[in-house]
């Protein structure tokens, strides 16, 4: 039994040692090789349909949380207009968001601010105002958004004060005035740092990206 034993095992030896062995071996870790490069191209996969999911829903929950803030500034108007004054200043925006840029446009704006200088959708109107605008009348428009209605909110949870700090500041570096752009960063990190634009992207980080 044990020279049977010894046989065996001398002949397992031997075929190791043999070309057929070697290959076989070389096989299962060409084999071995080829799954692992399928997996990691399956994660790689994977990761590129989650990464936009993980995006979305980021700039989801900034909007939910600033959205709540629009609503809470709306809600404060009823305490300052009625219903049928409210709707009034809607209208006089609507007309705004129909006919972008035109004379009409403008008229209705100037019209809403002048009835309704202090409700959260007036900010929304000067700031429209300013990106219609150029020269120093759009520069005006957005000083005025910063000192007189930083705290107003669109609905998608822009907020007009901040938004007019980041576009003023890309006005001054498009002119070469680094100085007085570099003046208004800093405020929109520190203070503002959940900032967002019309699709929903931090502000900090369109900054972060033009400073590159």
């Amino acid at each position: 039994m044990r020279n049977t034993i010894i046989a065996g095992i001398l002949i397992w030896t031997a075929a190791a040692g043999s070309p057929l062995f070697a290959q076989t071996d070389t096989n299962d870790l060409a084999q071995l090789k080829q799954r692992v490069a399928q997996l990691e191209k399956q994660v790689q996969e994977i990761s590129q349909l989650v990464e936009p999911l993980k995006a979305q829903l980021a700039i989801d929950t900034r909007r939910k949380v600033l959205r709540e803030r629009f609503e809470k500034k709306t809600a404060q108007n009823q305490n300052k207009y009625t219903p049928e004054q409210l709707g009034e200043a809607e209208n006089l925006y609507r007309v705004a968001n129909q006919k972008w840029g035109s004379a009409e446009a403008n008229e209705s704006l100037q019209a809403m601010i002048k009835k309704y200088p202090d409700i959260d959708r007036t900010g929304c109107a000067v700031l429209y105002l300013a990106q219609t605008s150029q020269g120093e009348e759009r520069a005006r428009y957005l000083r005025d958004c910063i000192e007189k209605y930083n705290d107003c909110f669109y609905g998608d949870g822009v907020q007009v004060g901040v938004y007019a700090r980041f576009l003023l500041a890309q006005d001054y570096k498009s002119k070469g005035e680094d100085k007085k752009a570099e003046a208004l960063f800093p405020e929109i990190k520190t203070k503002y740092a959940d900032a967002i634009d019309h699709n929903g992207n931090l502000l900090v980080d369109s900054l972060k990206a033009d400073s590159k």
